[in-house]
Parts: C-alpha cells; sequence; structure tokens
C-alpha cells in the first residue's frame, strides 16, 4: 500500500480545478513520479528477496522498475480512482504485492523483515537522490536563482525550495517533478514503515515477536484492507501519520534547501 494522498491533496488545493487541472508537463511530472516511486519500492523487495534466496520475484520479471510490471487492477486504479471520485481527503493505493516464499530463506522471519523494509528504505534513498539531483540543478545554474540586493555587501542568493508544502508549486515543472519525488518517496517511506499488517512495518515486529507467535501475526495479513480503513480512518490513525510526515517531510526538507543555498552561496 502507498500514500499518495499528501501530493495529491497539496495540488489539489493549488488548482481549484484539482490535480487534473494541472498543466500537462506538471501532470505528466506527478504521473511519472509516482510511477517510478511505486516501481522502485517493488523492485526493491524482489531485488533483496532474490539476493537472499527467493528467485520467485525475479522469475516473474518483478526484478525491474517497468510500472507495467508492478501495477494492480484494484490496488493501483481502482481504489485511489473511488477515493478521489468520493471526495476524500486522503487517497491510499499501491502496487502489486511481490510473491515470497518464505520456505526459501535461510532465515525465514529475519529475511522476511529485511525484505520488507527494503521497500520503504528504497524510497529514502529516492528522496535523497531526488534532492541531491535537486541541489546539482541549483549549482549548475539550471535552476534560477533570485537575488537580493544588499547595499553593505554581496547580494543574497534565494534559490528555489524544495519544500512544497511551504512554499507552494514553482513555475517550472522540472523543480515540480523533483519536488513531488521527494514529497512521494517520504510518504510512502513512513506510511509502509506502519507496524500494521500487510505493511512493511509489520515484517518487523513479525521478526521480533516469539516464535509461536509468528504464524498468528502473519495471519492478519487476510485482514489488510479492514485493520487499514479501522486503523487509519475509524480510529484516527490517519492523522498521527500526517503528523509524521510533515514533520519528517519539513525537516529533511530544511536539509536540502540549506544544500542548496550553500552551493549557491559558495
Amino acid at each position: 500500500m502507498a500514500p499518495v494522498a499528501p501530493a495529491l491533496a497539496l495540488v489539489a488545493e493549488e488548482r481549484s480545478g484539482g490535480m487534473f487541472d494541472l498543466p500537462a508537463p506538471f501532470l505528466a511530472g506527478l504521473i511519472g513520479a509516482l510511477l517510478l516511486s511505486l516501481s522502485w519500492h517493488e523492485a526493491a523487495h524482489a531485488y533483496v528477496a532474490d539476493r537472499l534466496g527467493d528467485p520467485t520475484a525475479r522469475s516473474l520479471g518483478r526484478v525491474t522498475l517497468n510500472p507495467i510490471r508492478h501495477l494492480d487492477l484494484f490496488l493501483s486504479i481502482l481504489l485511489p480512482a473511488m477515493l478521489i471520485l468520493a471526495g476524500s481527503k486522503f487517497v491510499i493505493g499501491g502496487g502489486k504485492p511481490v510473491p515470497i516464499n518464505v520456505a526459501n530463506f535461510r532465515h525465514r522471519a529475519r529475511d522476511f523483515m529485511l525484505v520488507a523494509l527494503a521497500g520503504p528504505g528504497s524510497n529514502i534513498l529516492l528522496a535523497v537522490l531526488c534532492g541531491l539531483v535537486f541541489v546539482f540543478c541549483v549549482w549548475w545554474g539550471l535552476f534560477p536563482t533570485e537575488w537580493i540586493p544588499n547595499p553593505y555587501g554581496a547580494d543574497t542568493p534565494l534559490p528555489p525550495s524544495v519544500n512544497l508544502i511551504d512554499t507552494g508549486m514553482s513555475d517550472s515543472p522540472w523543480i515540480f517533478a523533483l519536488q513531488i519525488g521527494v514529497l512521494i518517496n517520504i510518504g510512502l517511506a513512513l506510511f509502509n514503515l506502519m507496524p500494521i499488517p500487510p505493511l512493511d512495518g509489520s515484517r518487523l515486529v513479525g521478526w521480533l515477536l516469539p516464535a509461536r507467535l509468528q504464524p498468528h501475526w502473519y495471519a492478519l495479513d487476510r485482514l489488510s484492507l479492514l485493520l487499514i480503513v479501522v486503523v487509519f480512518f475509524l480510529l484516527g490513525g490517519i492523522t498521527y501519520v500526517q503528523i509524521a510526515f510533515l514533520y519528517t517531510f519539513r525537516h529533511f526538507a530544511d536539509w536540502v534547501d540549506r544544500l542548496t543555498w550553500a552551493v549557491t552561496a559558495a
């Protein structure tokens, strides 16, 4: 599962007609970032599983960034579409689950946990890469930097910010694509680290549990959608996810912005 709400809700607020009212280059950037982030996440699961001894996902062609291999009719298309049409403020979706045969692992619970954590870990890495590419583009002058006149010394640089939430949408679709890439991947990582079956964080809990309790914990996967609806929507858990997301995203964006300011002022 993956939270696309932060990106979609923000874009909808910026445009009175919603996300589908975006100019074509911006909409392409949004969709491209979503597809890349989803494919990157699922391919990481498949790759780590293969490295740990389970070739199931590789044999099905899942170690790839081709989004077609990772899209699921219900999770990737129908569920998000229904929530958007229903006017939900929080839109969730996901890719096709990566098939794992834990019998192929040498240490089943541990390796299952490592495969699970590879997904959000890859999204954190992709967020960092988007941030560093943003800094590089500012450094090389590919993204325009404004200068504040200073009558007492050198002018003060005001480079573009990667913080899409607090600074709003850029006029450049290239800046927007990197901004939304950071936003989506931070959201994906945090949401999937929640310790609720079948999210990736629940595999860490399974690994920590005594062996006799692990089968009962993993059996909760059968109630996956019900658990997510109850915990995040009926019990208000999505509010805490949003708070954690905003806190983490703002601190990460501040780190990237400090780097862009440093390379501009150098």
